[in-house]
Parts: C-alpha cells; sequence; structure tokens
C-alpha cells in the first residue's frame, strides 16, 4: 500500500507539471465555466438553475476522456508499463494509480464550479447536496473509467486523441450539456441514451434539484454505476493484453 501512495503521489507531480494536463484538467474547464456559463445563463434559462452540475458534467467529461489517455498512451510507449510489470507491480495497481490521480484532479474543479457557480452565475444550490455529490462521483468515476479505456486501447497518442474527440464532441452536444436533451430530435435524443453525461444530467435534475425529469432517477443511477463497472472492466482486460504483446 505505501508503493501505491508513492506511485500516487509521483503521478501527481508529473500530472502538474504537464501543461497539457493542466490545460485539460483545470484551465479549459474552468475557462468555459466562466465565459460560456454566462453566456448560457443569460440566453438559456431553462438551463441556469442545473448550471453547476452541466458545468461540472462538461469538466468531468472534458478532463477524463481528453486528459485521462495520454498519459497511459505514454507511459506505453516509453516502456515504462512494460517495466512495471517486469517488477511485480500488477496491471490493477496501475490503472488504479491513474484513476485516482485523474478523480482527484476532476473532483478538485468540480467542487470550484460547485461553489463558484452561485456566486458568479446565480444558479441554483441544490436542494440535496448529498445527492449531488453521489451523481458527481458516479459521472466521475465512469468518465475517468471510459478515458482509461481509451488510454488502454490507443495504440497511440494520435489515436488517442481522436477516439477522445469521438466520445467527447457528442457528449457535449447531445448530452444535455448545452440545452435540455428534450429538444432534440428524436433520432439524436435516442442516441443521447449511449452516453454517461445523459444519465448524469437526468439524475441532477430530479435528485439533487428535485425538477422533472424524463428518465427515473434510480434507473439512471444504476446505468451510471454500470458504465463505472463496466468501462473499468473491460480496461483492466484490454490494458493487460496490449502489455503482453509487447
Amino acid at each position: 500500500m505505501k508503493s501505491f501512495f508513492i506511485y500516487l503521489g509521483i503521478q501527481l507531480k508529473a500530472d502538474i507539471r504537464d501543461r497539457g494536463i493542466l490545460m485539460t484538467y483545470y484551465l479549459v474547464p474552468l475557462v468555459f465555466f466562466v465565459v460560456i456559463g454566462s453566456i448560457f445563463s443569460s440566453i438559456n434559462p431553462l438551463m441556469k438553475p442545473v448550471l453547476a452540475a452541466s458545468m461540472s458534467i462538461f469538466a468531468v467529461t472534458m478532463g477524463a476522456v481528453m486528459g485521462t489517455p495520454l498519459p497511459l498512451v505514454r507511459a506505453r510507449e516509453s516502456g515504462t508499463l512494460r517495466a512495471f510489470r517486469i517488477n511485480g507491480i500488477p496491471d490493477g495497481a496501475v490503472l488504479a494509480v491513474h484513476t485516482v490521480s485523474a478523480c482527484i484532479h476532476l473532483f478538485i474543479v468540480s467542487i470550484v464550479i460547485y461553489v463558484f457557480s452561485p456566486v458568479l452565475l446565480h444558479s441554483d444550490r441544490p436542494s440535496h447536496p448529498g445527492l449531488y455529490l453521489l451523481v458527481l462521483l458516479l459521472i466521475l468515476l465512469a468518465s475517468v473509467g471510459i478515458g482509461i479505456l481509451i488510454g488502454s486501447t490507443a495504440r497511440s497518442q494520435s489515436t488517442a486523441s481522436m477516439i477522445s474527440m469521438l466520445v467527447f464532441l457528442p457528449t457535449v452536444m447531445l448530452g444535455g450539456i448545452m440545452f435540455p436533451a428534450s429538444i432534440l430530435p428524436p433520432l439524436f435524443e435516442k442516441a443521447a441514451l449511449v452516453l454517461p453525461a445523459t444519465y448524469a444530467m437526468q439524475a441532477f435534475s430530479s435528485l439533487a434539484y428535485g425538477l422533472n425529469s424524463s428518465l427515473h432517477p434510480a434507473f439512471c443511477i444504476f446505468v451510471l454505476g454500470g458504465f463505472c463497472i463496466a468501462a473499468f472492466i473491460l480496461a483492466l482486460w484490454r490494458f493487460a493484453a496490449v502489455i503482453r504483446k509487447q
């Protein structure tokens, strides 16, 4: 366990020194929160009450999907992961360190958004903060799990970036972050059901804010939990397969 925390500390320091990671985890999501959030709070009153939730989903999705895969791919390309396996470090421990590191960064950003959204953008505070935290943790784990899966699957950094973009853009456009999913064309509304952000937004609205939602909140929680489990199982399987081939 001591070795795990040492490795985690090293990974956190590496993340902080990486300008690309800082941009993806902190700078871009927070700038988007302040600038775009203020615009949406003015032109789209329907989204203003849940602005903290929607901006948190954006920050978590961007950081997890676009920031998490690259350190894994770089470590594999440099031979670091192979050295870990030769020295007896389990694959699960490597993925766990990258997962916890990403979750720490993104949780910090989400808390900043939660605290300052009512102050800067005059959004509503959740009527049930505990349930807000539950949904936040689920979308955080689901998104990071998808990011880890991308990093375990992509053969190069360019491939990882392309796959990440293919996941991130539909999430932003269809997941109910920018505007209510109910106004989407029927085809796109059905397509949005494959995105964790859709269920997170519905769960935030109904559980944390007490608003009406088109999906039952218990079903949303169940689906988000399923995304978490499936993503990490697939990531561990794929990661082990890739390392064995090296």
